[in-house]
């Protein structure tokens, strides 16, 4: 017997923006620390500079539109820029997908500019292609891969702007960590997984 999914199908949103549940923002904050100024550049309406700063975390957000985000700073293409504010420590987002390239060049961006922490909210999916496994993940392995067990609802923005609420996940989603700072992991490997 087949059994109904509560599950919905959207137009591809054209900025990619696709909105994480507060609640994945703070399942990873139960296992990583941003102990100085953190800085969202795909903030959205804010859901990640929101769970930060009630966390009592110093942070900041941009985006490239303005869509009336808290501690929002500015409009900024972070794809086309990697504009930071100059003294942040620590990147914290949920990057436009676009088939995986949009995730990839924030992800760069910020390890380029971000001397401390990049946490990087993605499709499970980005784990996997040879091409960025060459580009990104063998030149700059995560520390830390923080795999969601729960399959979070990320309806695109717009969609729940509307007033509409998310529900059904059907995607497996992740936190990639880089963190500059040099810790022995608990395998005694380079980087690690662990399930949230």
């Amino acid at each position: 017997m087949k059994t109904r999914k509560d599950a919905h199908l959207w137009e591809r949103d054209p900025d990619d923006w696709y909105v994480e549940p507060a609640k994945s923002v703070r399942q990873l904050l139960t296992v990583e620390r941003f102990d100085g100024w953190t800085h969202d550049p795909c903030c959205g309406r804010g859901t990640i500079p929101e769970v930060l700063a009630a966390a009592g975390v110093t942070v900041t957000g941009s985006d490239i539109k303005d869509r009336g985000a808290p501690y929002f700073m500015g409009v900024s293409d972070f794809i086309a820029t990697g504009w930071l504010p100059e003294g942040v420590q620590h990147v914290c987002m949920n990057p436009p997908y676009f088939k995986a390239a949009g995730a990839e060049a924030c992800i760069m961006q910020a390890l380029d500019r971000a001397p401390g922490k990049v946490a990087a909210f993605v499709s499970a999916k980005f784990l996997y292609g040879g091409a960025r496994s060459r580009r990104l993940y063998k030149a700059r392995p995560p520390s830390r891969v923080w795999l969601l067990t729960d399959r979070p609802s990320c309806p695109p923005g717009a969609w729940l702007a509307a007033g509409n609420v998310a529900g059904g996940g059907e995607q497996d989603f992740a936190w990639l960590v880089w963190d500059a700072r040099p810790l022995r992991h608990p395998t005694g490997a380079l980087s690690w997984v662990g399930w949230l």
